[in-house]
């Protein structure tokens, strides 16, 4: 049976820079893998390929035994909502005029939610996975904490029931309380849901302590995997 995921010699140039090449990952299902590398070693940019927002120049990057980059639009339309990414500045991922509640419900809506029972049933078991409570519903995102935000943007990613998340710095810009809440509500909805994992982080010592796996990157390539 074939992983989850799995890139095979994958190639990325900027202008006259290659920062990825030739990258060989697989990543299990139930699998936290991490990704470590240096500031700039291009590790966002692999997370980046993974969910479409940067084209490879060449390579394969296979889904549940599927390749994303031979898909045709409605192919890939169909399986876009099962790979999901959490950004190192979650903020962005809000729009800061609509309240958290009505960010949570968006893509509900726009994927059609029809799943036997109502919006507000499903809003509060999302909250409840990701340790909000019903008043952050009502404050807009200027009015969370960052590790609110956080919260906030994985209980959006987790209502279209995702396979494959990629999470690039996800604690990066929070105090190291508040990050091991989030690393916490991480693992739990990974033995709740089944959801696999791209951990990317420049600190080593945050993958070690959730991860199955380490991947680092160096010089455009895989240089080695070990156990966490």
């Amino acid at each position: 049976m074939p992983p989850l995921l799995r890139i095979k010699n994958l190639v990325k140039t900027f202008e006259d820079n290659k920062v990825l090449n030739g990258i060989d990952i697989d990543v299990e299902k139930g699998e936290t893998l991490g990704l470590f590398g240096n500031s700039g070693s291009g590790k966002t940019t692999v997370g980046r390929c993974i969910v479409g927002l940067e084209k490879p120049d060449s390579g394969s990057i296979f889904f549940k035994g599927n390749d994303l980059r031979a898909m045709n639009r409605r192919e890939k339309k169909k399986v876009r909502p099962q790979i999901q990414m959490i950004f190192q500045h979650p903020e962005v991922s809000l729009n800061p005029r609509m309240k958290a509640f009505d960010s949570l419900v968006e893509p509900l809506k726009i994927h059609g939610w029809d799943d036997g029972y109502s919006l507000e049933n499903k809003v509060e078991e999302l909250i409840n996975l990701v340790g909000l409570r019903r008043e952050h519903l009502a404050r807009y995102p200027a009015h969370l904490s960052g590790g609110e935000i956080q919260r906030i943007v994985l209980a959006r990613i987790l209502s279209i029931n995702p396979e494959f998340i990629v999470a690039d710095e996800p604690t990066s810009m929070l105090d190291v309380s508040v990050q091991a809440q989030v690393l916490r509500i991480m693992e739990k909805i990974q033995q709740e849901k089944g959801v696999s994992y791209l951990l990317i982080s420049h600190d080593i010592d945050v993958l070690r302590k959730v991860c199955h796996r380490i991947a680092f990157l160096k010089n455009g390539r895989i240089s080695g995997v070990e156990n966490a």
